[in-house]
């Protein structure tokens, strides 16, 4: 019993980091609120004709990175990363330093210690708990950002179309497939990585022929796909002024059902993650739009 429940510790850990960075980006989500640096989405539909710039977006990163990799060059992108990384950070402690800090002093260290911090444990110690680190930062900020974005409706819509589109690309062009293995073996800053043992270092970190675990027994999971149920999650909270709790934990608890189907059952590695995790968040929110807003 004790063995086998060890051997999940790569699913387990990907889903309580899931739970923290959508809780967080919540209450991100708040204190930018209550700054006034940004307003709520005044209607369900708002945002909606960002999805076709989003998906254009994406195809076209895709393109860009699995290029760059085909000609062994993909290494360049490292410093593009890293500056994004780098003020997703800066955003986010913009508001969890106003938030923590009793003094200007103390504001303004936090302020730029933090992406610098983070950014030189990336380029200096690029270890799988480093890139897990940057990845909670990313999804909680993008997952805040987008949720004040894009309205509840049109966060659903966001959802589904990043679902089929993501089976597509992992099943059909497999160009997602492509965009993993070279991320993992330029070692980008584009995954989760979960190891199931001690000592495992980014240099262990390998995909070859489609597989995501190399030498050692390790989960790797896209930043995309907590990043995605963590807005429908946070839309949700924000949609549901009357009722935030259910609205909040119903997109929660379905998006957790998603990913422990997707990574506890025997699903074909690999698999595209957000038909499976957006379908539980979208559901959850639907659940909890017909009990609280049409049925009461």
């Amino acid at each position: 019993m004790a063995g086998a429940l060890k051997s999940k510790v790569p699913e387990v850990s990907s889903l309580i980091l899931f739970v923290i960075s959508a809780l967080f980006a919540t209450f991100l989500s708040s204190l930018i609120i209550a700054s006034g640096a940004q307003a709520p989405p005044t209607s369900g539909t708002q945002g909606a004709s960002y999805i076709i710039y989003y998906l254009v977006a994406a195809i076209a990163f895709s393109a860009v990175v699995i290029y760059l990799g085909r000609k062994r060059i993909a290494g360049i992108l490292r410093w593009v990363f890293l500056a994004i990384i780098a003020y997703i950070v800066f955003y986010v402690w913009i508001f969890i330093g106003a938030y923590i800090a009793q003094t200007y002093l103390e504001y303004y260290i936090m302020l730029f210690a933090a992406p610098a911090i983070m950014v030189l444990l990336l380029i200096f110690k690029n270890e799988w708990y480093v890139v897990d680190a940057a990845g909670f930062f990313l999804v909680a900020g993008v997952s805040a950002i987008w949720s004040l974005i894009i309205g509840v409706w049109a966060s659903v819509a966001f959802l589904v179309v990043f679902a089929i589109y993501d089976y597509i690309a992992v099943y059909r062009t497999k160009h997602m497939v492509s965009l993993a293995k070279v991320a993992v073996n330029e070692k980008l800053p584009l995954l989760f990585v979960f190891p199931g043992e001690r000592g495992v270092k980014m240099k262990d970190v390998k995909m070859a022929d489609g597989a995501d675990k190399g030498e050692h027994k390790m989960l790797l999971l896209g930043f995309g796909d907590m990043v995605f149920p963590s807005i429908m999650v946070v839309a949700s909270y924000l949609y549901g002024k009357a009722n935030p709790f259910p609205f909040l934990l119903f997109p929660l608890i379905g998006a957790i059902i998603g990913m422990g189907v997707l990574l506890f059952t025997k699903v074909a590695r690999p698999a595209p993650g957000l038909p499976l995790i957006n379908g539980g968040a979208v559901l959850g929110f639907l659940i909890a739009y017909l009990i609280f807003t049409v049925l009461l």
